[in-house]
């Protein structure tokens, strides 16, 4: 298999997987635990929350695991390990079925993203940051389009509707077996030892950690007020908020792919405190934005500056992990970004309900502006791609 088709095969099935991922926890999954089950809302919330915490959990596990037995046993491993959890998921009729249905699926997601990323950045190939937004794109639309169609068939029996998504789910499953084997190069060539490897690791992620933890607050800080802020503190109705939240991430979709290749032509450091910068401009903003089309303007900036954000981090990461613990590396640095859904939101209510609804974008745009400041003191020449 060529090196461009694998690309294809690792952004399609892992999509199809995303696609599932976005219709059970956004759509499918409160409705059939509310109306099926009964659960109240809190117990709901419980269940939702023990996905991302086994997903959170076992990253750094699972991507160390991807480093000694091969991207492509993780993989496999992972697509039926969420399939079979899954279909598990679809016929409970107990809490505790739920419960440990949704902790597998989660185990089963956990290797997906460090193992493929380490998958698509083998090699010494410097410029990765169109591929990685082209994958980036095809991930996320995965996710999109999974709420889509889960919306259109929410009015249906919700057993059936989620049967629908054993479908993809099978079919990432099978269409994985048809990913190549690891070179025996990379397998068998010499390992550095667990303690080593370890400290090479967190040399480079320490490195980042004085911007990436900022950043990840302040997108965790936003989580749980955007909508109650533009619907009950801005007025505006369901089209216009929906309209909010189509603009930003699809123009993010749209740009990723010639954005991930401007940041290789102009330096990956330079894009990212650049386009971080922005976004953080653009999210003081959002306060003194009056009127619609001035919050959509600002919305597609943000999104169009995260389109620039994502491939370039991705890009310096993988390129400063070296390959021996590149898939624990990654591990490491999704789990510390999965943190960032656990503390956020926590500080997003807090300052919403002590001070004005309009203070968790002044703080989410200053840890930004500190981001983006801190990020200029990286040392990340020796893996800059050559600029023409």
């Amino acid at each position: 298999m060529t090196p461009h088709s694998e690309t294809g095969l690792l952004a399609f099935t892992i999509a199809l997987v995303e696609l599932v991922h976005g219709a059970l926890l956004f759509v499918l999954l409160p409705t059939m635990l509310t109306v099926k089950l009964g659960w109240a809302m809190g117990t709901t919330g419980a269940a939702i929350s023990t996905y991302f915490f086994t997903e959170v959990a076992l990253k750094l596990v699972t991507g160390w695991l991807a480093d000694r037995v091969g991207t492509r046993t993780m993989l496999i491993g992972g697509f039926w390990a969420y399939a079979a959890a899954f279909t598990w998921l679809v016929f409970a009729t107990h809490t505790w079925e739920v419960f440990v249905a949704l902790g597998l699926m989660g185990a089963g997601a956990s290797p997906l993203w460090p193992a493929a990323l380490s998958r698509l950045t083998r090699g010494t190939a410097p410029a990765v940051g169109g591929t990685l937004g082209r994958v980036f794109s095809t991930w996320f639309l995965g996710g999109g389009v999974g709420i889509a169609i889960a919306t259109l068939v929410s009015r249906a029996q919700h057993p059936i509707s989620l049967r629908l998504f054993i479908a993809p789910l099978l079919a990432a499953a099978l269409l994985g077996m048809r990913i190549s084997h690891e070179d025996p190069a990379v397998q068998t060539g010499p390992r550095t030892s667990a303690r080593r490897a370890l400290a090479t690791m967190m040399r480079s992620l320490v490195m980042l950690a004085v911007s990436i933890v900022p950043q990840i607050m302040a997108a965790g800080i936003l989580i749980p007020i955007v909508v109650p802020y533009f619907e009950f503190f801005r007025g505006l109705d369901e089209r216009q908020l929906l309209l909010l939240l189509i603009i930003g991430p699809g123009i993010g979709l749209a740009l990723m792919t010639q954005a991930g290749h401007v940041g290789d032509r102009l330096g990956w450091r330079r894009t990212y405190a650049v386009a971080l910068g922005a976004i953080a401009l653009l999210l003081l903003l959002i306060p003194a934005c009056d009127t619609l089309w001035q919050l959509a303007l600002d919305f597609a900036a943000i999104g169009a500056g995260y389109a620039f954000v994502l491939p370039a981090w991705n890009s310096i990461l993988v390129r400063l992990l070296p390959q021996d613990v590149r898939g624990a590396g990654l591990g490491f640095a999704m789990t510390i970004e999965g943190m960032g859904g656990v503390v956020g939101p926590l500080i997003g209510g807090l300052l919403w309900q002590w001070t004005t609804p309009s203070w968790p974008f002044y703080v989410s745009g200053g840890l930004l502006l500190l981001a983006a400041g801190a990020s200029t003191r990286w040392r990340v020449e020796g893996v800059e791609p050559q600029r023409g």
